[in-house]
């Protein structure tokens, strides 16, 4: 959720300063972006399988470039395989990189997936340690408890946007809050 809401907060800063007015981003009513959320668990689990702690005794380490090469794939497909399920399922176009250099159908671009590898590589070194911390304090009954008061607001928000969205979305598509497909 911390990812999710992460997400939001930079997206929504980013949109609003170049429309000019307060953009809320996401499909969701609430003030996060789910895709944001699952990649960074996907991402920082696939980390601790496959990418090894580094060596006390070597100062020289290529885990930071590891580390940034793995979110750079990862968060690349997560954002790929997203555009189809929203497009595919809903059929929403949320982003749209058909002006970037060198982008595939719209859906990823080496630009913007280079955003995402040193966003989520200064993520792992620095949020989620404290995170880690934080929740390490809380004991498990408590995690489960707040994990489970999370989930049941998250499908309610999204079991709400999900209706809106069919109900809404011919009307929602002719104001152009969101766009109809990909050409």
């Amino acid at each position: 959720m911390l990812y999710s809401f992460i997400g939001w907060i930079y997206e929504t800063v980013l949109f609003t300063i170049d429309e000019g007015h307060f953009v809320n981003r996401g499909f969701n009513f609430g003030p996060y972006i789910p895709i944001y959320g699952f990649g960074a668990v996907i991402i920082m689990i696939t980390i601790s399988k496959f990418i090894e702690e580094p060596d006390k005794n070597n100062k020289f380490s290529l885990r930071p470039l590891k580390i940034f090469m793995l979110i750079l794939i990862l968060s690349t497909i997560a954002e790929l395989i997203g555009s189809y399920i929203m497009e595919y399922t809903l059929g929403l176009v949320l982003w749209d990189y058909s002006d970037k250099w060198m982008n595939f159908q719209g859906r990823i671009s080496p630009e913007t997936s280079f955003i995402f590898a040193a966003g989520g590589t200064v993520a792992y070194y620095t949020i989620q340690p404290l995170g880690k911390k934080i929740i390490d304090k809380i004991s498990v009954k408590g995690q489960k408890i707040f994990a489970s008061i999370l989930l049941t607001l998250v499908l309610i928000d999204f079991s709400a946007s999900l209706i809106t969205t069919i109900w809404f979305s011919d009307s929602i598509k002719k104001e152009g809050i969101i766009e109809k497909k990909r050409k």
